[in-house]
């Protein structure tokens, strides 16, 4: 060989080197590019599309198909494939797999004649006709990777090659999507418990409030009796010590519905169920029941009690009535309470659309370093207070939280051994009331015949409501369950002027009742009562048909007014 020849021979293989190094240079490009495009990918489909579109830059292949297996596992399954026809199958592993997963790269020339495509249908198997496989290792699994090819020989000792270079992008990217898969599974899994917590906190407080209604009626069941009795009492014609019983007696059961109201109100605002309901009241009228009930106990304590209303217009104003006694008690009780001699007063103005009510006493007063906790729950001024005057110390912390829902605010000012002055201010919206003749409290007989039916599954609170009715000239018929009073107005449909209804009882309950009732009479009005006291029981009582809802325990004064604001009365 000549000089000339062997250079020409050595250019040409410098040459041939300089293609090969640019094109590995290029190879190399593509896996960094192609580790990048992997990195940033949402999920396992994502880095097989990119795969597939990388090594098809540098492999003519068909299809592209990733198995998968455990390690415990003696066959594989289809993990990824660009073609369905390999979706859900099954592959044993033979010898050749085996092979692969060593860390071989290996070209398949009869691939269908061998046992790990053994599964596959004459169909399938028709269109594959060579094969390229190699097999990566991760810490968790086994993955074999398959280039197929439908010609004969597509596959070559370089492409063999190059798909031996690219190795390492395999592998990352099998190493991305096992990390992935198991964050999906991690997060599905806390997904579900997740969901399951929630599942069973919506349990614990659906079971939490139906325990608080359940409660609720159980509580004030009994104190139905209780103040009912008293009231009829009240009016007959007593001795003066048993008079004087009676009003001791009322008074204990008044702060007991009170205390029953807080603790369930306070449970209700830390599960955030509470809410508060306006409506367009007589706001004089309002503060003048919630305050009538204290003028025995002033008397009984020798102390002076002033109220002082005179400055509120007729107007109807927009607030919650419930909640707004609910303040006057609670700051009223605890006047009196800590007030051994002088006087308690209390002052309600309005100016600049905002009520303002104040009360004041003479009592023990509060230390100015002790204000602070003043409104904090179940806590006292002073630990001695719940040993010499009792109490929880929620009622104060229920006030705030009462008239902060309302859009107000409260304050206190006391002094030690000279008083305590407590300011609400709430705001307010007002319409013009229409002129009315003011009722004299105490009644004028009726010159009309007035029937009611009393629907009601306790003895005494039948006898409890018949007794007041009765003695103001109702005619009163009484049933105890919904079920009979459905029947007895179907009979007897013009019969009643007003229905009382009981919400829970035996055999139907007054809800299921009072749906039934308005489906051949919706004019008869129909009155709740019930010890539920929750809010969504006077939704329910609503949209089942019913016109008033009366809470448990069931007032004189209270269960007169609903049957009067639902039926003409002639006195």
């Amino acid at each position: 060989m000549n000089t000339q020849e062997e250079l020409n021979e050595t250019l040409l293989e410098l040459k041939r080197s300089q293609q090969r190094e640019a094109r590995l240079a290029l190879e190399n490009r593509a896996i960094l590019d192609s580790i990048s495009a992997i990195t940033g990918s949402k999920n396992k489909h994502e880095i097989f599309h990119e795969l597939k579109r990388t090594l098809a830059l540098y492999i003519d292949f068909d299809d592209f198909v990733v198995l998968s297996n455990e390690p415990s596992e003696t066959s594989f399954n289809t993990f990824l494939t660009s073609n369905s026809a390999f979706v859900n199958l099954t592959w044993p592993q033979g010898t050749k797999f085996n092979r692969v997963l060593n860390g071989e790269c290996i070209i398949l020339f009869s691939p269908t004649t061998l046992p790990e495509f053994s599964n596959l249908n004459t169909f399938v198997k028709d269109h594959i006709n060579s094969a390229l496989v190699t097999g990566i290792n991760t810490d968790t699994s086994q993955s074999i990777i398959m280039l197929l090819g439908s010609r004969k020989g597509q596959f070559s000792m370089s492409t063999r090659d190059t798909l031996s270079r690219f190795r390492p992008l395999l592998e990352r990217a099998l190493m991305d999507i096992e990390q992935k898969e198991r964050l999906k599974e991690l997060v599905s899994i806390r997904t579900s418990e997740l969901k399951l917590a929630r599942e069973k906190a919506e349990k614990a407080s659906q079971a939490k409030t139906q325990f608080l209604a359940m409660m609720s009626h159980e509580l004030r069941t009994p104190l139905n009796s209780v103040l009912g009795f008293i009231d009829i009492l009240e009016h007959d014609l007593l001795k003066r010590d048993h008079l004087d019983m009676l009003s001791k007696m009322a008074t204990s059961a008044e702060h007991l519905l009170v205390l029953i109201d807080d603790i369930l109100d306070l449970t209700k605002i830390e599960s955030g169920t509470f809410s508060i309901q306006h409506q367009w009241i007589d706001l004089k009228d309002c503060l003048t029941q919630s305050t009538d009930q204290y003028d025995k106990e002033a008397a009984s304590k020798n102390i002076y009690f002033k109220r002082d209303f005179s400055t509120l217009d007729s107007n109807n104003y927009w607030l919650d009535p419930i909640r707004l006694t609910q303040i006057i008690y609670n700051l009223l009780g605890n006047a009196l309470k800590f007030t051994h001699a002088g006087e308690v007063s209390v002052s309600a103005t309005i100016s600049d659309k905002t009520l303002r009510i104040v009360i004041t006493d003479t009592g023990v007063g509060i230390e100015n370093s002790r204000l602070s906790s003043l409104f904090t729950p179940f806590k006292q001024a002073d630990s001695s207070i719940t040993r010499k005057y009792g109490g929880t110390g929620l009622g104060l912390a229920i006030t705030k939280h009462l008239v902060e829902f309302m859009d107000g605010t409260i304050s206190v000012e006391s002094k030690l051994n000279v008083g305590t002055s407590f300011k609400v201010s709430l705001p307010v919206n007002t319409k013009r009331k229409a002129l009315n003749v003011v009722e004299d409290s105490r009644r004028s007989a009726l010159t009309q015949a007035v029937n009611i039916l009393v629907v009601e599954d306790t003895p005494t609170n039948q006898m409890v409501i018949k007794l007041i009715l009765e003695r103001e000239g109702y005619t009163v018929t009484t049933l105890s369950n919904g079920k009979d009073a459905v029947e007895h107005l179907r009979i007897n449909k013009l019969s009643f002027d007003a229905v009382l209804m009981d919400l829970s009882m035996p055999v139907m309950d007054g809800l299921t009742a009072t749906k039934l009732i308005r489906q051949f009479d919706k004019i008869i009005p129909v009155i709740a009562l019930t010890a539920h006291a929750m809010e969504q029981d006077k939704q329910d009582c609503l949209h089942a048909g019913m016109d008033v809802f009366v809470t448990k325990p069931i007032r004189r004064n209270q269960i007169l007014k609903a049957i009067e604001s639902v039926v003409q009365i002639e006195r």
